[in-house]
């Protein structure tokens, strides 16, 4: 007898039952989409992030350093013009503590400490990036996976055709023909598994790849992840999420802190900077010990292009953060309709369509087998339910891609 055609849900669960029964797949360790936000802190890109991150923080300390006094030094031999008498080593010495740093050292590391959120936001812009690759492969291995399971169920239902249509020849109840029609269909769906265990073991490699300690270890993905979709958010809580916690946009806001506190700078530009000199001199005919103040005055230079330049620059960033949320707003929007309609999709792919095709399947494998339903209704009702088996994992596939991207786009983990 014709083995039984499986449901829906059998189907994606099929990989995780071919290797329970394999005695060297039972220590197996599933790989979860947790588990994939869990390591990708190991992923190189985020490294580098960290490294970033570490800089801006050393420049806070850079920011608010207090500048190191100068010491000029003068040593000369004098000698005297008139009378009687030899020279001596003269010496000069000036200490000089600049003021200046008092006006700028607090923009300054204003504009430090908004550099360092920036370097923290674009970390998590980056992390996020990383997650959407990683994304694509593992959502990838899981579809690998319940394909092959499909076409392995597939081949053996075909094998299984092929042995009765053997069988009915051999009895003179059926036309030699029929052997070569079934073992053709049966091969096609051979070809078509070996090209997804290929596929399968390239995208298990990438994700080794990126992933470390991964490739050392005998793991899968979860049978069940595929059809677990996240709940799609209204469209204006997605809306306000993506505006008000995406990274790209907490780094442009950065940015502009930066800009103001650059402003603010070059606006203290105009005020006249200040220096203590205190000196020592030691002459042919003379000492002397005293102090001095020192004073820049901005008499032809009011610093007027560099306050244009700066408040410039602000006023194009404000435009430039306006456009990036409206930007991500838009993906999100588009991400979030795509995953609502697979979702839709999908249900009606598992409720409707493949048990349908499941059913008219069985129901001429039935038939044929009591002569009442020719071979090539029998095949081409098993080409259809393949196909459509093809298209709910694909539907699935996609609708977790696009539920992934816009889970990041929210910030939000599953």
């Amino acid at each position: 007898m014709v083995s039984v055609l499986p449901s829906a849900r059998a189907l994606l669960a099929g990989a995780a039952v071919t290797l329970a029964a394999a005695p060297a797949a039972a220590q197996s360790q599933d790989l979860t989409w947790a588990d994939v936000l869990r390591l990708v802190d190991d992923h190189p890109r985020l490294r580098e992030a960290e490294a970033r991150t570490a800089a801006s923080q050393a420049g806070i300390t850079a920011a608010s350093a207090i500048p190191n006094p100068s010491l000029d030094v003068a040593l000369g031999y004098g000698v005297p013009q008139e009378g009687p008498g030899g020279g001596r080593f003269e010496q000069a010495y000036e200490l000089s503590v600049p003021l200046d740093w008092l006006a700028q050292r607090g923009p300054r590391v204003d504009a430090a400490r908004a550099t360092l959120d920036e370097s923290k936001a674009e970390a998590r812009a980056l992390r996020r990036d990383a997650l959407l690759q990683l994304g694509v492969l593992f959502w990838n291995v899981a579809f690998d996976q319940a394909r092959v399971a499909s076409l392995e169920a597939l081949e053996a239902q075909a094998a299984e055709v092929a042995k009765l249509v053997r069988l009915r020849v051999e009895k003179g109840e059926a036309r030699p023909i029929e052997v070569p029609r079934v073992e053709t269909e049966l091969e096609r769906v051979r070809n078509e598994l070996a090209a997804a265990r290929s596929l399968q073991q390239s995208h298990r490699a990438q994700l080794q790849l990126w992933i470390k300690g991964l490739d050392q270890k005998d793991w899968r993905v979860a049978s069940a992840a595929l059809e677990v979709l996240p709940k799609v958010p209204e469209l204006e809580t997605a809306l306000a999420a993506v505006r008000e916690s995406h990274p790209l946009l907490d780094a442009s806001r950065a940015r502009a802190r930066v800009l103001d506190a650059e402003i603010i700078a070059e606006k203290r530009q105009r005020i006249p900077s200040f220096s203590v000199k205190g000196f020592y001199v030691n002459e042919l005919d003379r000492q002397s010990v005293g102090a001095g103040l020192g004073v820049s005055l901005p008499v032809f230079n009011w610093n007027t292009g560099r306050i244009d330049q700066a408040e410039a620059a602000r006023r194009a960033e404000t435009f430039r953060l306006e456009a990036q949320a409206r930007d991500l707003e838009a993906s999100a929007a588009e991400a979030r309709a795509s995953c609502a309609q697979g979702q839709q999709a999908g249900a009606r792919y598992h409720d409707q369509i493949l048990p349908r095709a499941e059913k008219a399947a069985s129901m001429l494998e039935r038939s044929f087998q009591i002569g009442e339903s020719t071979l090539l209704e029998v095949l081409d009702a098993r080409r259809v339910l393949g196909e459509t088996q093809r298209e709910y994992l694909s539907s699935l596939l996609q609708t977790q891609l696009d539920c992934n991207r816009l889970q990041l786009l929210l910030g939000e983990t599953r």
